[in-house]
């Protein structure tokens, strides 16, 4: 089997289109989202729609979280603050029934899923640093973890019970005797310096996990942002991946 995973759209409907194409090239037997799908960028109905027609599964984030006013957008800082605001003033209906259904976190195979942390997945606590990263790896029971949130693809491994190390490659083995926490980055606002879309592939046959990079038009995105009134500060980072 070979399934993708992908996480945080924001609305980015150029960015989704490309990574979605480029599922039906991989050949993908299964696609799951790991979250926000909507909130910073300006098409988060359309958005919403694709996500919902072309996963398998779809996990809850805390923007996700925040448009269905399940928590309260005082916790964001100014700019998410500001196109939340105008996220939930456009969302239709039928885009609040359908984040509605995303569940909290999912689990199959030897794979757990959560937008933020295996520890407090509705806290929308943040793994930054291979300490978090340690705490976090007592939380979960299966061989691999799969997160998003803080926009930075990573992997970090865990052998036997020793301390947790970066991997410092974009591929890896899923061997025997290591545990797994792999950021699968974002799709629609990356911010580890790239401002190509990122999404996971993983195929269990041969046990190779690979994070993939797709460039897309930003620039037609920062277009639409502007014409909606969204912050610039959101506009300007799409450029440079930050």
């Amino acid at each position: 089997m070979r399934y993708g995973f992908f996480s945080d759209v924001h609305s980015n409907l150029e960015a989704l289109k490309v990574v979605v194409a480029d599922f039906q090239k991989e050949k993908l037997d299964k696609v799951f989202f790991l979250g926000d799908a909507v909130g910073y960028g300006p098409d988060p109905n359309e958005c919403t729609s694709i996500i919902d027609q072309t996963t398998d599964v779809k996990v809850m984030g805390n923007h996700d979280y925040a448009a269905l006013g399940l928590i309260e957008t005082n916790l964001f800082n100014e700019y998410a603050q500001k196109s939340m605001e105008w996220t939930k003033k456009v969302l239709t209906e039928k885009s609040v029934k359908v984040l509605s259904r995303f569940a909290m976190d999912h689990r199959f195979d030897q794979s757990y899923l959560v937008h933020s942390t295996p520890k407090e997945p509705q806290e929308w606590s943040y793994i930054f640093d291979l300490d978090d990263a340690e705490e976090n790896f007592n939380f979960f029971n299966k061989q691999i973890c799969i997160i998003g949130h803080s926009h930075f693809p990573v992997i970090i491994k865990k052998y036997n019970g020793k301390h947790c190390f970066l991997h410092q490659e974009t591929l890896t083995e899923i061997a025997k005797g290591f545990k797994y926490i792999i950021n699968i980055g974002s799709v629609g606002q990356p911010r580890d310096g790239s401002n190509q879309a990122c999404y996971l592939i993983y195929d269990t046959k041969e046990k190779i996990a690979t994070l993939k990079r797709l460039p897309y038009d930003f620039k037609k995105t920062q277009a639409k942002m502007k014409k909606r009134g969204l912050p610039q500060f959101l506009i300007d980072r799409l450029a440079v991946g930050r």
